[in-house]
């Protein structure tokens, strides 16, 4: 049960229950429970029953499936406010990715059932849900047209300029991502000497500072600068090669 004294995140609550009529939401946050999981702890395995679901309050998880080499791929970082679990059609199935924290987390925990027939009796909760699902579909297609169309440098910044809408945290003024640099090769597709020499060049460039752990980010229009730099550079390649056509 929620009690008075366990607050969520305002912003994400007015982006789940937008819309909603009071007594509905407050009717499905006194039927949910709160669970910490320590750093490390899984919240959920691939393949297991999709028997809950989770709103992350507190803390990062990492979202990862395995390919059948064993390799794990990271499919997407969450932080406090998002939607963990298999949601929509396949409540009553499985998990098709395994959750796991990444330091320590809360999160407010239903019963599949009970999240699926809150959906069934409001049309506007389960338009809200779905709109998590369109960001983490919107998000996913991004990345792979950008692993399959855009220079690597351009890739990387756009990696950043992401995982710091989804985990990026003010501190000194700045914007900082918490990350292992092999995380971010991992997600932007590319091997850790390519991300650590692209990331030295923007630290003299004064684009961002780097340390164990921490990407900071010090001029945020120059990174996104950088997110269209290769596009920039590819046009006047193929501009080049139009005009000494004959």
């Amino acid at each position: 049960m929620l009690h008075k004294s366990q607050r969520l995140p305002t912003t994400k609550i007015l982006e789940l229950f937008s819309d909603i009529p009071e007594s509905v939401s407050t009717n499905l946050l006194s039927r949910g429970r709160f669970r910490s999981f320590p750093s490390g702890d899984v919240l959920f395995c691939f393949g297991d029953p999709a028997k809950e679901v989770f709103l992350l309050t507190e803390g990062r998880v990492k979202i990862t499936q395995v390919t059948k080499n064993g390799e794990e791929v990271i499919l997407r970082l969450d932080s406090p406010g998002d939607l963990i679990g298999s949601l929509g059609m396949h409540l009553a199935g499985t998990h098709n990715a395994t959750a796991q924290a990444i330091e320590e987390s809360k999160a407010l925990v239903w019963d599949a059932n009970t999240f699926k027939d809150a959906l069934s009796r409001s049309p506007t909760l389960e338009r809200n849900t779905q709109r998590f699902l369109e960001r983490r579909i919107y998000e996913l297609e991004q990345r792979f047209c950008e692993v399959a169309t855009a220079k690597a440098s351009s890739r990387l910044a756009r990696e950043l300029v992401r995982l710091l809408k989804q985990i990026g945290q003010k501190r000194n003024g700045q914007r900082e991502i918490r990350i292992p640099h092999e995380w971010v090769a991992e997600m932007a597709a590319m091997s850790q000497f390519t991300v650590s020499r692209f990331l030295a060049e923007w630290e003299r460039r004064g684009v961002l500072s780097v340390r164990h752990g921490t990407i900071a980010i010090q001029n945020y229009k120059s990174l996104k600068g950088l997110c269209r730099e290769s596009r920039i550079l590819a046009l006047k390649s193929n501009n080049t090669q139009s005009n000494g056509r004959f």
